[in-house]
């Protein structure tokens, strides 16, 4: 048994902050969480271990991971059909999503059998990485969004094909069912009736689904289907999130991808020494309207009472899979404070996960998630990239050098 002690503890829920307050760890539960005089008393022959200018907090959840992306990679062709050269890349990026302090993470559309093959990994005690939920395959229209990574896609079109798909996708042991309904255009892919009907076979067999949605139309759609989670959702507006919200429908706008993809562009069109073509210019332009959309309603959006949670959605080969930090510090510079941003990545996603009896806070009975970072990420988001340490179920499993 341990006692850990810092300057502070965020619950992760609330808003509330214990200042000088402990948690106590035994296995891989928490055990009591306040104050050090208290704990010593309950745990007389606990270890107590003091983090002096240090904060204690839940660890982190990312909603949005494609730890298995391989298609935009320099050797695409060579390990697209590789599934052990797949499943080494996606295990290097558990590792660092856990350097980051991310605990748990919700895979959104992944090779064929990568999921449940990391997921079992975990179970067993194979992986030291973070709790792993999956979606399995994507399911989208035949020539959708993302069906270039086919063995990512399961296309499905009219109602009773997507049905299928669910069943297939369930087949495969999926936790969560991810659709796709839109790109970088202003229309949905789906039809009403062939959303209507995913969400309505998900929902039969007592399961939750996610939406790519990143435009009015998808979005409206995706929420008059009922949807679970809206993922990307840059064009929301006050008026549908409230809508959502209504209909217990959660956002994950994925916002620092976004609103760092149209620089990234450009930079690449700058080191090939071309001048960029229409499609390319065509990229830019939406990423570049999506940064207004989601600087003139992101906080409009999060007062009309929709839950946020934190996702990182990162396909690009150069960039750290898991930016949760920056995505963050992106979600305070749109107009939350440091402490709804932590929610955001802690007791939101959660509860959003239904797994807010089990993770997510830091509560007495909950699994021990914890991180130590140095300095206060209740009043300096950039704080939270100082890592000291990351705990999952109990165990150390990360620790900063130097």
């Amino acid at each position: 048994m341990k006692i850990i002690q810092a300057d502070r503890v965020i619950v992760g829920e609330d808003n509330k902050i214990l200042e000088k307050g402990v948690v106590v760890i035994e296995g891989s539960l928490i055990r009591y969480v306040g104050q050090v005089k208290e704990a010593v008393g309950r745990y007389p022959d606990a270890v107590l271990e003091k983090k002096e200018n240090c904060t204690l907090l839940p660890g982190l959840i990312d909603m949005h991971v494609h730890p298995g992306h391989w298609s935009r990679r320099p050797d695409a062709k060579e390990i697209s059909e590789n599934l052990g050269h797949i499943t080494l890349i996606a295990y290097k990026n558990l590792q660092d999503a856990l350097s980051v302090g991310i605990t748990t993470i919700r895979a959104v559309g992944e090779p064929f059998g990568l999921g449940s093959a990391l997921r079992a990994g975990f179970h067993k005690g194979l992986i030291k990485g973070p709790r792993y939920i999956t979606c399995e395959r994507a399911i989208g229209i035949t020539g959708g969004h993302g069906w270039e990574s086919i063995n990512s896609y399961i296309p499905a079109d009219g109602p009773w094909e997507v049905r299928k798909a669910v069943r297939q996708c369930l087949k495969e042991g999926a936790d969560w069912i991810k659709a796709m309904a839109s790109h970088r255009t202003h229309y949905c892919e789906y039809t009403q009736e062939e959303l209507d009907a995913l969400v309505a076979e998900v929902h039969k067999f007592g399961r939750k689904c996610c939406i790519h949605a990143a435009t009015i139309p998808a979005a409206s759609m995706a929420i008059k289907a009922g949807f679970d989670s809206i993922e990307h959702g840059a064009f929301i507006t006050p008026e549908l999130a409230k809508q959502a919200a209504d209909k217990g429908i959660a956002w994950v706008p994925t916002a620092y991808v976004y609103i760092s993809a149209a620089e990234y562009l450009k930079e690449h069109i700058r080191e090939s020494g071309q001048k960029p073509n229409k499609a390319q210019l065509r990229e830019i332009a939406y990423f570049e309207e999506s940064i207004s959309a989601y600087r003139e309603n992101f906080l409009k959006n999060y007062e009309a009472g929709i839950t946020v949670c934190t996702g990182t959605d990162i396909v690009f080969p150069e960039w750290h899979i898991t930016p949760i930090a920056e995505e963050m510090e992106t979600l305070c510079s749109l107009g939350l404070s440091p402490i709804q941003a932590l929610q955001c990545a802690t007791g939101n996603s959660a509860k959003v996960l239904e797994a807010a009896d089990e993770f997510g806070m830091l509560k007495e009975g909950l699994c021990a998630d914890l991180l130590v970072v140095e300095g206060n990420p209740a009043k300096e988001i950039r704080d939270i990239k100082k890592i000291r340490e990351v705990y999952r179920n109990g165990e150390l499993l990360f620790t900063a050098r130097g």
